[in-house]
């Protein structure tokens, strides 16, 4: 229910969520993935960071170990540390992969952004029931999905805002929308949620 990011767990040694779940930050910002139109994944990660024994550089330096690891496997510079920072206790970090398969390669967490087509090519399990956004207690279902074929999905396996690049229009039961129609929230971190967009 609670993902732990392996960098963070290594560097500090502890269970730091990063759910967005109690922490200082949450009043104001929350660990998101944003889903780039050319499939780059944004991941924005952000946390309480107060206790003494927290340190900057050795966060930093672990994280870019692992991220060069996961590089030389994968032949290219696929996963990249945009930037690391704490502000008045809260730890910010931002990280962005080529593709969702890339964020699954490293976290061994899954996640899927690309069409509906791709995302049953790919395997991934349609037989579902997701609720329409506009319309309140509308429905579809695995055919109809199928029949959005050029749609974009999102599935993700994690409790984590996930903003997309095109409006909105369904979901799954455990995911709640956001302030506008190109943000939402996966409150249930155990089992696979869908988000289809334009």
């Amino acid at each position: 229910m609670k993902k732990m990011n392996l960098f963070l767990l290594t560097v500090l040694g502890a269970a730091l969520l990063l759910s967005g779940c109690g922490s200082k930050a949450e009043e104001e910002e929350t660990t998101t993935l944003e889903l780039k139109k050319n499939g780059e994944i944004v991941q924005s990660i952000i946390e309480d960071f107060s206790e003494s024994y927290y340190d900057l550089d050795e966060l930093k330096s672990t994280t870019e170990s692992m991220i060069a690891g996961y590089n030389e496997s994968a032949g290219s510079d696929n996963i990249k540390l945009q930037s690391a920072e704490v502000t008045d206790g809260v730890v910010h970090l931002v990280m962005t992969f080529r593709k969702s398969e890339d964020y699954t390669g490293l976290y061994r967490q899954a996640l899927f952004s690309g069409t509906v087509k791709d995302a049953f090519i790919a395997g991934y399990d349609l037989d579902i029931t997701l609720n329409s956004v506009k319309e309140e207690g509308a429905t579809i279902n695995k055919q109809d999905i199928l029949d959005m074929g050029e749609k974009h999905i999102a599935v993700v396996r994690e409790t984590t805002t996930v903003k997309t690049y095109g409006d909105i229009l369904y979901i799954s039961d455990d995911v709640t929308m956001g302030p506008d129609d190109r943000m939402a929230t996966v409150t249930n971190g155990e089992s696979l949620s869908y988000i289809i967009f334009k």
